[in-house]
């Protein structure tokens, strides 16, 4: 007859099988399921990595389009930083052009004035003596001398003379 232990085997195989089978199912319908996913996925995702791809070679044509735009900004960057060197070195020679002026403009503002000082003196030696005796007759008139009235006009500006 049968022995023990060969019974056991039997029983243990029967449940064995018993709970394989609805596991074995159960898988069944999962790939099942999964092959659906893919296939109505696959084509939805060839659409999409096309469309990756596009948008990849848009952004290849920006970046190109982009470095074509920089070196043009370059040499517009270029020609500002020659211009403010330019307005720097200008500023530096009015700078100088200003410190020379102040520093030489009351020496020629002088000179000009002793020139046009000179002058006047030269035109009243110069004069026939009849002209200075009407300031002679003003000064007697004023009881000044004639000698400082003349001087007081000298002082009186002239137009054209400062």
């Amino acid at each position: 007859m049968i022995a023990t232990w060969q019974l056991v085997t039997v029983v243990l195989l029967a449940v064995l099988v018993g709970a394989a089978v609805p596991v074995l199912m159960q898988l069944r319908r999962t790939l099942r399921s999964a092959e659906n996913v893919l296939e109505s996925s696959g084509p939805k995702l060839d659409r999409t990595l096309d469309e990756v791809g596009e948008a990849a070679s848009r952004i290849n044509r920006l970046g190109k389009s982009l470095e074509r735009d920089s070196e043009g900004l370059q040499v517009f960057t270029d020609a500002a930083a020659g211009l403010g060197r330019s307005l720097k070195q200008a500023q530096e020679s009015v700078r100088i052009m200003t410190t020379v002026g102040a520093a030489i403009g009351p020496a020629i503002a002088a000179g000009l004035r002793a020139l046009f000082t000179r002058e006047s003196e030269d035109d009243r030696e110069s004069r026939p003596r009849g002209e200075n005796e009407g300031a002679t007759a003003e000064a007697n008139m004023t009881g000044a001398p004639a000698e400082s009235q003349a001087a007081r006009m000298d002082q009186v500006p002239r137009a054209g003379r400062e």
